[in-house]
């Protein structure tokens, strides 16, 4: 990479050039002998729990959706502690959106449902309360 402008403008730097040269589409490269710590070794476990719960947890109200987002929460976290060697940035970023999302709708139909009777009643406990 001493040329900043040469062929390898664009590539991520965590992808090594195979040893023969450009790799034609659908072909694998020659696995090379020493693994050298250049990418990352696989998808974290936490963040493919995090997508799973990501895409269940709508069933469950507001509790899937904090759930997901605590997953992606420690998905993130144990991808930034292995640097670099994990992998699965953005299921982990979905499931953290996701979470929220659901946690926002189940929020709104909930006060929608229960909202009438429900601020009736919270008024009337804090009239005599106060």
């Amino acid at each position: 990479m001493s040329d900043p402008h040469g062929p390898e403008l664009g590539r991520p730097r965590y992808q090594s050039q195979a040893p023969g040269g450009p790799v034609a589409p659908g072909s694998r490269p020659m696995a090379s002998s020493s693994s050298g710590g250049e990418g990352p070794e696989g998808t974290a476990n936490a963040a493919v729990g995090a997508i799973i719960i990501a895409s269940i947890g709508w069933v469950l109200p507001i509790l899937g959706g904090v759930a997901a987002i605590r997953r992606g929460n420690a998905a993130l976290r144990s991808i930034a502690a292995s640097g670099g060697a994990l992998d699965g940035l953005g299921l982990a970023l979905w499931a953290r959106r996701l979470g929220w999302a659901y946690v926002v709708v189940w929020s709104a139909l909930l006060f929608l449902w229960l909202g009438g009777p429900g601020i009736s009643l919270l008024f009337v406990l804090i009239k005599h309360l106060f």
